[in-house]
């Protein structure tokens, strides 16, 4: 971009860029009635569309002359429909002119006018206009709108699909969470429900060994108690014929007019009478002993088998 450089004043030189005195071009023209808009290229109007700033320097164009430290400039306008356009085009050539010399203090040598297009719209509508610059900036404005549209669709869309997976997925944690929870539900009442029937089993055990113990300590004291009247039949019985052995010795003894030394034979008939009777208190001891022995262990069995019925019960429930 050219820079206009020239001397006001014997202090030192001045630097004009191009974009100053366009800027100011710019301005005058917008300050000018019956001017809709600055032409220019495609991509300044789109870049203005985009960013929503308006581009002061659009649609001017300025020659410098170093030599004459003079500037030409050039403008292309589109023109509100029904304004007398000579009137218009002398108004920009004089305003543009005056503003320029005023702010910078440069000549301004011509303000060439050129009319490109007739806008229909009173406000200043940049995306109407006749001519080529209108029709570009109306497709231009076209395709922003619909670049527009097509985000603003799309950001719903990713805002729905993102809300509807945020949705889904705290659906998803409220099942799971609920079927954790019915889960630990069900393990804690079988966990309970095994527990009962360990202690049921248990106590089934406990009340099954009393009640064998029990018949076990009725069976002996049944055995010892007959075992006992056996022994005193027994003793009984050798007690009486031990004295019938007396009493028939001392009968025989008395009945003879001299004293009489008992015969042998019934000394040994006494002595065998009080033997059997001892054998016989000894063997009904005996058998009572056994009696009472096999009683015990019968006691024992039953308590065992059913200790042993109520483990295995107890298994199978835990299992299950």
């Amino acid at each position: 971009m050219a820079n206009l450089e020239y001397t006001l004043t014997e202090s030192g030189t001045i630097h004009i860029a191009e974009d100053v005195i366009q800027t100011i071009a710019g301005v005058a023209l917008s300050e000018i009635d019956g001017v809709a808009k600055m032409a220019g290229s495609a991509v300044s109007g789109l870049a203005e569309q985009i960013t929503g700033r308006r581009n002061l320097t659009r649609g001017v164009k300025v020659e410098f002359s170093n030599e004459e430290q003079a500037c030409t400039l050039t403008a292309q306008v589109v023109l509100r429909y029904g304004v007398r356009i000579p009137d218009v085009a002398a108004q920009i050539q004089e305003h543009v002119q005056a503003s320029v010399e005023q702010y910078t203090g440069l000549r301004v040598a011509a303000v060439n006018v050129h009319v490109v297009g007739l806008s229909l719209r009173d406000e200043d509508d940049e995306s109407d206009g006749f001519g080529l610059p209108g029709k570009v900036s109306n497709l231009i404005q076209q395709g922003t709108d619909l670049v527009k549209q097509g985000y603003d669709t799309a950001k719903n869309k990713v805002q729905s699909a993102a809300q509807a997976t945020k949705d889904a997925a705290a659906d998803a944690i409220g099942t799971a969470k609920e079927k954790t929870q019915q889960v630990m539900d069900a393990a804690a009442d079988k966990a309970q429900q095994g527990m009962e029937a360990v202690k049921d089993t248990a106590q089934s055990a406990y009340e099954a060994s009393k009640d064998a113990a029990q018949q076990g300590a009725e069976t002996v004291k049944d055995a010892a108690n007959r075992a006992a009247e056996a022994t005193k039949d027994a003793a009984q019985k050798a007690t009486e014929a031990t004295k019938n052995a007396v009493e028939h010795v001392k009968d025989k003894v008395g009945s003879s007019a001299e004293p009489a030394t008992p015969s042998e034979a019934r000394v040994e008939d006494a002595k065998q009478t009080v033997k059997e009777g001892v054998e016989s208190a000894k063997d009904a001891v005996q058998r009572g002993l056994e009696q009472a022995k096999q009683a015990v262990e019968r006691g024992a069995d039953a308590a065992k088998d059913a200790t042993d019925r109520a483990a295995d019960k107890a298994k199978e429930q835990m299992r299950e």
